[in-house]
């Protein structure tokens, strides 16, 4: 294994001239590294294709920099300053939550704190050893402990107390079972004997450490400058956390969600305060208590979250906000690394919008840190647009399925093949997850970040069943436009969240990415009205806008995405946490929510076959005289793409298919289809209504993948070749074969400013 010793990210995936972006690149030892602007046009090793396009560019960012290395920190939690030291402070105090950790058993974690773990001073509550434990320290070696005897439930909801009675130089802690038919893992009909309560002497007085309160971890120490870092983060869910003044005597109140009468709370927080129709911010937390000690998420943990009196009546959180006040929390969270800039560029005037990277070398170490250059923002500079698929590149970021998944290689039928970077991330968990894992409590990851540095979206690396996939696939369509001589723009989903419909409405013609995939609501909005009002798409693509994705208003370069009751998905969110925290909208397939992808694009998702691919046999509608146009240079016969680099045909991977009874415009025309796929090729699980033999590829008529075409009215129209497969076949025999010709032939009559003949 060749290790990755430099690595990085950019701030933002999209710039335009004039705008600016940092580069953040950590290397593992020092020593001076050198970087270089590319501009990249072809990212596909295989010695059978075109071979790796890059070309250095002149740039004010080219140079010398001297590497460091940049920590990152793992692990979501709440950060509570509190500079004057009263929360929990000297003279006694209580603290109360509800708790439902997932891996009690995984060593020590803090639940609540105001404590150093450097200097062992202040105060923490912890699971250690799989029980709960209460621990006060002066941070001169003197420490006290109360450690309950009964260890806690994964997944079980507890009310849990802790006092520091200064006066009686006493500590108590209590746990007490509030597991209803719903909130836990499993009900009431199971006998729980895990009450229970200790307590300890203090002989001394516990320090005030100049460290935040922590929720859901500890601090490491005093912070450095302004950072605070925190360790034994907490796998679970946290409900309803609170501090009061003084030793609690009688605590049945706070076990039934009720406040103790007479005693004053220093700090109340309310993990759903502020919850609208729209979600909830992702990192702002409300004390809603009298002492104004507002906090603040780091790394994103799971929110809107049903919590420790949620009933299962209702599966909205911003219904019943008040079931739903839980954040769960992961030790291995992340939605930023926070490394400082290395390096900026502001991009400048003349530089032609295309696909670029900086290149950073430090002896034989190298990486390609990618990003998009726009058109000058409000125009365009030629008529036809390619979107890259941001979003879709950030779903599969660093995704380790294929490495952890016992049936992935059952999924793609074959056996799995890693490089480096594969083996890189699945030993280094600071690179973040993909929303194809797991976190290490068994939570489907359901946020994804740009920034950080995404390995698996680099020219040159292959998916771990030997084709490539989103980025590197999509750069054999660049390839090809500038083998063909064809002037493109590019912009990215980020740029059409930002611009709707008006960023497409420049240009008479979008192509798509070959696996856009994972989509948000305003994006698809974008594309309905633009091909509603004359625009012109080809979706050169498989499996797309499949998924529900939203992102986070607040810090755009995180997406959310909740896998719903159905779908081919590597998780399923638990029931009553289907619906985004960062939009409150419902997440699972845009099928689901009456927005399959035929309804627009004219076929949608129906089969995955990694194994092989196949071309395509022309159906009756091919000889329609009213695309004739469409395949000029090819012959009635032939069979369009049985060749490529994807599998050795145009349809793999994932293929789409024509559907009048999910949407497909009904004056679509089926130009033609690919049969044939394998035995590993299978019916997408929403599409089967029972489960029983004869779903696969060899023999289900609707394992196919077809070339549709309609017009919309005003001039404007849809081709959908759907397949991930079909740009892999485009340089076959030097770019002069038919699925170069057929997608030539259209993307030249769609680039053109007469309108469309009308088809009916």
């Amino acid at each position: 294994m060749t290790k990755i010793a430099i690595r990085g990210y950019t701030s933002r995936p999209s710039v335009a001239p004039g705008d600016s972006l940092t580069f953040h690149v950590s290397c593992d030892v020092p020593g001076e590294y050198e970087a270089q602007l590319i501009r990249i046009v072809q990212g596909e090793p295989d010695p059978n294709g075109p071979g790796v396009k890059e070309f250095e560019v002149d740039a004010p960012v080219n140079g010398t920099y001297q590497g460091r290395t940049h920590r990152t920190q793992l692990g979501g939690y709440v950060e509570v300053p509190d500079p004057d030291g009263v929360l929990g402070g000297v003279d006694g105090f209580s603290v109360h939550l509800f708790l439902a950790a997932t891996t009690p058993q995984f060593g020590r974690q803090g639940v609540i704190s105001r404590w150093s773990e450097a200097d062992h001073a202040g105060w923490a509550l912890t699971i250690e050893d799989g029980a709960l434990v209460f621990t006060v320290g002066d941070g001169n070696g003197a420490t006290a402990s109360a450690r309950l005897g009964r260890r806690l439930f994964a997944d079980a909801f507890y009310s849990v107390v802790a006092t520091y009675d200064a006066a009686a130089g006493r500590l108590t802690l209590e746990q007490h079972s509030v597991v209803n038919s719903t909130n836990s893992r499993f009900g009431k009909v199971v006998p729980l004997d895990t009450d229970a309560n200790a307590a300890a002497d203090v002989s001394f007085t516990p320090a005030v450490p100049d460290v935040p309160v922590i929720i859901a971890g500890l601090a490491e120490g005093v912070p450095e400058g302004e950072r605070t870092w925190v360790v034994a983060n907490l796998n679970g869910k946290i409900d309803a956390p609170k501090i009061f003044a003084g030793a609690l005597t009688d605590v049945g109140p706070l076990h039934r969600g009720e406040l103790p009468d007479g005693v004053p709370a220093l700090a109340r927080w309310d993990f759903i305060a502020g919850v609208t129709r729209e979600g909830i911010a992702s990192d702002p937390v409300k004390d809603v208590g009298d002492g104004g000690f507002d906090g603040v998420c780091v790394n994103q943990p799971d929110r809107g979250m049903t919590g420790w009196n949620w009933d299962g009546r209702w599966e909205v959180f911003t219904t019943a906000p008040e079931q739903y006040g839980a954040i769960w929390f992961h030790a291995d969270s992340l939605d930023d690394c926070r490394w400082p800039a290395d390096a900026e560029l502001t991009i400048p005037s003349d530089l032609r919008s295309g696909c670029y990277a900086l290149r950073v070398r430090q002896g034989e170490a190298e990486d390609h840190i990618p990003f998009f250059v726009t058109a000058p923002r409000g125009t365009a500079t030629a008529k036809i647009l390619f979107l890259v698929p941001t979003f879709s590149y950030r779903a599969y970021a660093n995704t380790q399925v294929v490495q952890n998944a016992e049936s992935a290689q059952a999924v793609t039928g074959q056996i799995s093949v890693l490089e480096d970077r594969d083996l890189e991330i699945n030993e280094k968990p600071e690179y973040g997850l993909s929303t194809y894992d797991y976190h290490a409590d068994g939570r489907g990851c359901q946020y994804s970040s740009w920034r950080r540095p995404i390995l698996n979206m680099r020219p040159r690396y292959r998916h771990e069943f030997g084709a490539v996939w989103q980025y590197p696939a999509d750069l054999h369509f660049t390839d090809w436009l500038e083998a063909q001589g064809f002037e493109y723009d590019v912009a990215t989903d980020d740029d059409l969240m930002v611009e709707g419909a008006e960023l497409l409405k420049r240009y008479n013609v979008v192509v798509t990415g070959t696996h856009p995939e994972y989509y948000a609501r305003e994006m698809l909005d974008a594309w309905e009205t633009y091909i509603a009002e004359g625009g012109r798409a080809m979706y050169l693509a498989g499996n797309g806008f499949y998924w529900i994705a939203s992102q986070d208003p607040d810090k755009p370069w995180l997406i959310e995405v909740r896998k719903g009751e159905s779908g081919d998905q590597a998780w399923r969110a638990r029931p009553g946490e289907l619906y985004h925290a960062t939009s409150g909208e419902r997440g699972g397939l845009w099928r689901m929510r009456a927005r399959a992808p035929q309804k627009v694009f004219g076929t949608g998702y129906i089969a995955h076959c990694l194994d092989i691919s196949v071309g395509y046999t022309q159906m009756p509608d091919a000889a329609d005289e009213r695309v004739a146009w469409m395949f000029e240079g090819i012959g009635p016969d032939e069979t369009i793409g049985d060749f490529g680099l994807i599998g050795g045909g145009a349809a793999g991977l994932e293929v789409d298919q024509y559907d009048l009874t999910l949407g497909t415009p009904p004056n679509t025309l089926l130009l033609a289809s690919a049969f044939g796929l394998s035995q590993n090729a299978r019916l997408v699980p929403e599409s089967q209504y029972f489960a029983h033999a004869g779903m696969s590829g060899e023999q289900h008529p609707a394992v196919r993948g077809d070339i549709t075409y309609y017009t919309s009215g005003n001039g404007g129209g849809v081709l959908a070749t759907s397949s991930m497969a079909w740009c892999g076949s485009l340089s076959h025999n030097d770019y002069d074969n038919n699925v170069s010709r057929f997608t030539a032939n259209v993307l030249r009559r769609f680039a053109e400013d007469r309108p469309l003949e009308e088809i009916v």
